[in-house]
Order: C-alpha cells, then structure tokens, then sequence
C-alpha cells in the first residue's frame, strides 16, 4: 500500500543554478522544458493524431529469457517490495507524475512515486567512459552498475536523447518478470509539442542477451500546474 506523505522536492534541488549556455546547441530549449508532468492515458488522442503505442507486455524475448521467467515468483516484484522498477518499465506506467528540472550540465526526472521511480539524472557534456573521472567514483571502472544507469544526453534537433548504460539486473522489464541483463541498453527521445503543453517520450530498449529485437514504445505526458509531492510506498506486512 502506497501513502502519499505530500513532502515537497528538497530545497536543495530547486536551488541549483541553470546555466543556459551549457545547452549552446538549442539555447533556452531545456528551460523551457522546466515543470511537472503527468502521463495521458491509454486510448486518448491528441491533436495532430499523437497517442500512446506499445506497452512492455509485448516485448519479444530469446529462448534463454522466457525459460528463466518461468521460474520467477511474481511476489518478488520490485513493485510489490518498494524498490526501483527501472527505466523501462516506470515510465511506461499509467500513473506517472514528474518534475523535469534542468540544472547546469545536466536534468533532474524526479518522480512523484519517489520509491519506484527514483531521481533519475541525466548528463550533457561528457561520455560514459567519463563517468568515473567526473564523479567520486574516480577509483571504480565505468562499469558500475545501478537501478537506473548510467543516462548522457545530446540534442537531436528539437529532441533530446537520452543514451543510458550501465544498469544492475535487479529489475524487470515488465508485470511478468521479464528479466534483463546488464547489457540492457535505453534510447529515450523527448521532445516538446504544442509550445510545451505536452512531452513526447520515446522509449527504445535492446539487450541481446534477453531481448530477440529492440522495442520501443511511445507515450505522451501533459504539462500540469502543481507541485510534486513525495508518494512513498510502504511494503505489506
């Protein structure tokens, strides 16, 4: 059961200075980006014919994947146990809300769902290779595995796109416990609609380990005007 305790995004976030010229290839673009969003359900179109497509239910897995599901027990779902579910699969639920905050050289996503969905970050100006000289990791290799990767993001036009490496394999990839492995690769491509009333989020997952192709689905999220509040779960007794 999950009890919304309405605390509002720490201080410490909102205060970070932006530095537009760090986005010189679409100066004011990310700023613009600023504010909460919530997910457009399922079956809604929007103006222009845009709509939600694909669902992580319909990935396509190897032989090797679907043998190891059949042995998962459904009561270890991260969901069920107050743990991160991962990239792929949070945001591809029905009940998202988000703060997208740029600050500096990089994007915040914080979720609402705060235990689920966690404060992913997202880097401009540098590789994953970079990661360790970057961070007070300097002594690990990149390899350091994490609930949500390694993110790097890079304009494409109006798009931004989001590379992420890097994850442990302690999440699944969708509500039947399709496993991925740790060469699970993401591709996100977000982009702004109707003068920022909208987000559309592009969502491309390839592990060759697990998946028998790359999959991608689409969903659409709508600008709202609050705050985001601090929605933690609490696991069942």
């Amino acid at each position: 059961m999950k009890h919304p305790t309405h605390i509002i995004v720490p201080a410490l976030l909102l205060c970070i200075a932006v530095s537009p010229s760090a986005f010189a290839q679409s100066p004011g673009a990310l700023l613009n980006l600023a504010g909460v969003y919530e997910s457009i359900p399922d079956g809604t179109t929007l103006p222009g014919g845009f709509r939600n497509s694909g669902s992580p239910a319909e990935i396509s897995l190897t032989p090797a994947a679907r043998e190891e599901m059949k042995s998962v027990d459904l009561k270890d779902d991260s969901w069920k146990k107050c743990r991160p579910v991962g990239n792929f699969r949070m945001m591809a639920r029905s009940d998202v809300v988000m703060e997208f905050l740029p600050a500096g050289n990089m994007f915040f996503l914080l979720h609402e769902d705060f235990t689920h969905g966690f404060m992913r970050k997202v880097y401009f100006g540098r590789t994953h290779d970079q990661r360790s000289t970057q961070t007070s990791d300097a002594d690990i290799p990149r390899t350091k595995l994490t609930w949500f990767g390694d993110s790097i993001g890079r304009w494409d036009k109006d798009t931004i796109v989001v590379d992420t490496v890097d994850f442990n394999d302690n999440t699944w990839l969708n509500d039947q416990g399709a496993p991925h492995s740790e060469e699970l690769h993401t591709v996100e491509r977000i982009r702004s609609l109707r003068g920022g009333e909208i987000l559309e989020y592009k969502m491309t997952a390839d592990d060759p380990q697990t998946l028998a192709k790359p999959y991608t689905y689409t969903r659409y999220f709508k600008k709202i005007d609050r705050e985001i509040d601090d929605d933690n779960c609490v696991e069942a007794p």
